[in-house]
């Protein structure tokens, strides 16, 4: 019986290693992941930033061009409106 009792004893204490360990782990795991998905989140923000920043300098450009020849912009727009009538309808 004394054998039966220590060797209970020595199971229940792996099994709190065990469950320690484990729960060592999955906060490591939490860890790892939180930091993973904040890079990922820095990564995007920087990128959008970037695609902002190139579309307002594309965005000024057209608007300088359109500034400088007002009735060709005006032609060209009615042609592509024409155009885009013409497939839309069909």
């Amino acid at each position: 019986m004394a054998t039966t009792q220590a060797t209970n004893q020595e199971l229940q204490e792996q099994l709190d290693t065990l469950r320690k360990d484990f729960a060592e782990v999955t906060k490591t795991l939490r860890e790892m992941t939180s930091a993973y998905a904040k890079e990922s989140q820095d990564r995007v923000k920087v990128a959008a930033g970037q695609a902002q920043d190139q579309v307002k300098e594309s965005f000024g450009k057209v608007q300088n061009e359109v500034e400088s020849h007002p009735y060709s912009s005006m032609a060209v727009a009615f042609g592509l409106g024409l155009v885009l009538g013409k497939i839309l309808d069909r």
